[in-house]
């Protein structure tokens, strides 16, 4: 067990496999064998041979609390919820103070819908531990689920005291502020995950589910407003999802560029398939178009400022990265009256007065505006505007 032990701590996980092996071979009941290749195959992602490792182990040695914690882990990686919460609570039977396994109790949990239990067992945890920072975002994370966005704000603070720079307490506060509506624009970490989950069905869902046109809006006002020059142009795609807008500007690019930017990796991979962008990048547009490159003569926006509430830094980036006389177009969904909102279906609407002030302070020409039906939501058209901003010659 010695030398398995020493390989298995340096990180040679299959040399320890052949040596756990080997001792099995002797000894099939050897519980400790059986445990400790359990180990290593979790940290290898065989969570199936993980099972039937620490099972064995279990039943020849059934008091061994980090084996149940593990075994719980493999059959959770392995899709039954269920059956992993019960083995999570063996291990709480045997060490009922345990903070990392409660607070695990309260994620599967939460997983499964059981918010009242996942809420009290969280709330255990956190009475042995006050500042054990996963059940402090776990508690945000119930009352996320309970709608409750203000005390959420309050728990991932307290995780944010104890570890400022923790990634996952700071998205998810970032994401209770959105819910509360106190963010300029949809999380950057939302966005991504909602379109890399999105990307495999998103052509055939907005296109004939959806009726979605704004794609077809924008190059129709492009071909009113781009009266020079229309081939060779250095075009730039913002959120260019799975290309949909790049297909129908790519003749506007032949002799030049075609440069599509999106959140989602999946988005992009969709998009690549299409053979027609020149650089699909995977990354934010407000710090791409704040960073100095290549200038554009066209930029697009057809399903992306949907997303955004405060335009500035946007229009501000466009003024920075066109070229003297390049056009920004792009699509919104309509507001009456002044300013922007964020609405119920957490997107963003914009008014044209908005638009057309923010454009002027950003240095832009506001060159015109179309009303469009940009698509249809519960048989329920959604008005928005096809918009075209010019940066002066």
């Amino acid at each position: 067990m010695r030398e398995a032990k020493t390989l298995h701590e340096s990180g040679q996980l299959d040399a320890a496999e052949k040596v756990y092996l080997q001792i099995l071979d002797a000894e099939p009941r050897h519980a400790a064998a059986q445990c400790s290749l359990g180990f290593v195959h979790m940290l290898q992602n065989r969570f199936a041979d993980a099972e039937r490792h620490l099972s064995a182990a279990l039943v020849v040695e059934p008091r061994i609390t980090e084996a149940w914690v593990q075994l719980s882990a493999a059959i959770y990686k392995q899709g039954r919820s269920n059956e992993a919460l019960n083995c999570l609570d063996r291990a709480i039977g045997l060490e009922p103070d345990n903070v990392e396994s409660l607070t695990n109790r309260a994620v599967m949990l939460l997983d499964l819908g059981r918010v009242p239990q996942a809420q009290v067992t969280c709330e255990t945890a956190l009475a042995f531990k006050p500042d054990f920072v996963p059940a402090l975002i776990n508690r945000g994370n119930v009352f996320s689920a309970l709608k409750r966005y203000d005390e959420a704000l309050s728990a991932y603070r307290a995780a944010l005291g104890e570890e400022p720079d923790n990634p996952v307490a700071r998205e998810n506060h970032e994401h209770a502020l959105f819910a509360l509506g106190r963010t300029l624009r949809c999380p950057p970490s939302y966005m991504r995950r909602l379109f890399d989950a999105f990307s495999e069905t998103y052509d055939r869902h907005m296109l004939e589910t959806l009726n979605y046109h704004a794609h077809l809006h924008l190059r129709d006002l492009a071909n009113k407003v781009l009266t020079d020059k229309k081939t060779s142009l250095r075009v730039l795609d913002l959120g260019s999802g799975t290309g949909l807008v790049g297909e129908v500007f790519k003749d506007l690019a032949r002799g030049g560029r075609l440069v599509g930017i999106d959140l989602s990796p999946k988005m992009n991979e969709m998009a690549n398939k299409r053979g027609i962008y020149d650089e699909l990048i995977l990354g934010d547009l407000e710090p791409y178009l704040a960073s100095p490159g290549a200038p554009y003569d066209l930029m697009l926006a057809a399903d992306t400022m949907i997303y955004i509430g405060d335009l500035a830094p946007t229009f501000g980036g466009a003024a920075y990265r066109l070229d003297p006389g390049g056009y920004f177009i792009f699509a919104v969904e309509a507001k009456d009256g002044a300013g922007w909102e964020k609405t119920a279906e957490n997107r963003f609407a914009h008014s044209r007065s908005y638009m057309e002030e923010e454009a002027k302070r950003q240095g832009l020409e506001f060159v015109e505006s179309v009303d469009c039906i940009l698509r249809t939501q519960g048989h329920t058209p959604i008005s928005g505007y096809a918009v075209a901003l010019r940066k002066p010659a």
